[in-house]
């Protein structure tokens, strides 16, 4: 897993360690050791902020400063909480749970426990874990184990759902202001209109269960585990 900032990136290890690059630098700094398993992390571009979920419930902030990674916040959800997926907006970290829920915490108010008032937990539109969520200016979008693509407005009320798109787990979403596209173990990638939540179109090439899933303005690129590679290209 990779992410990057005007400043720097920071590559996820399959050991569980995080790296940080510095760009125009060749200095490389740990950020975890991958002693402590990392459930899920994220990275905030706009406010150079790293975010690492741990098995525990515990989820600390960084700032990565030009002096070097500087903790701002630490969250303790508590041992029975275990973030799947996460994603920055802002100063909040929107995220999805083990337990099929769906939230956001306020990273600007550090807070000790999990009722604490920076954490909200939205209500429960999921049968199963959620793996992944995304936003735009004004969606929140997730994806879980139960097949469900759930539309969220950014304060957690429920838009739209749908469960027929996808056969198996979601594990994928990319999501603009005029583009959402989502994917996950079965061989289907779907591509949405995220203004009227309808589906567009559906894509089957891949044999196997997607494995990555790469995307920007104008291409899409994805692939499995002894498969070819494929990109595509959009027509807005």
């Amino acid at each position: 897993m990779c992410h990057a900032t005007s400043r720097h990136i920071i590559l996820g290890t399959d050991s569980g360690k995080i790296l940080l690059y510095t760009i125009g630098s060749s200095e490389v700094l740990l950020i975890h050791d991958g002693e402590d398993e990392i459930s899920c992390w994220a990275v905030s571009p706009s406010t150079e902020t790293i975010c690492l979920s741990f098995w525990t419930g515990d989820l600390v902030c960084f700032s990565l400063s030009p002096s070097g990674v500087v903790p701002v916040a630490a969250v303790s959800l508590g041992g029975s909480v275990v973030l799947y997926a996460a994603v920055f907006t802002h100063n909040f970290l929107y995220y999805g749970t083990a337990d099929g829920l769906v939230g956001r915490i306020n990273i600007e108010t550090p807070t000790s426990t999990y009722n604490d008032s920076a954490v909200e937990t939205f209500p429960k539109a999921h049968a199963g874990s959620v793996y992944c969520v995304a936003t735009n200016k004004t969606t929140l979008v997730s994806g879980g184990a139960d097949s469900r693509v759930v539309f969220w407005s950014r304060t957690g009320v429920v838009r739209g759902s749908d469960h027929m798109a996808h056969i198996g787990v979601v594990r994928h979403i990319f999501l603009n202001d005029w583009l959402m596209v989502t994917a996950g173990d079965a061989n289907i990638i779907v591509v949405w209109n995220p203004i009227t939540m309808t589906l567009k179109h559906k894509l089957h090439h891949n044999p196997l269960k997607i494995k990555f899933l790469a995307i920007n303005e104008s291409w899409m690129a994805y692939g499995a585990p002894d498969s070819n590679f494929v990109m595509c290209v959009f027509v807005k």
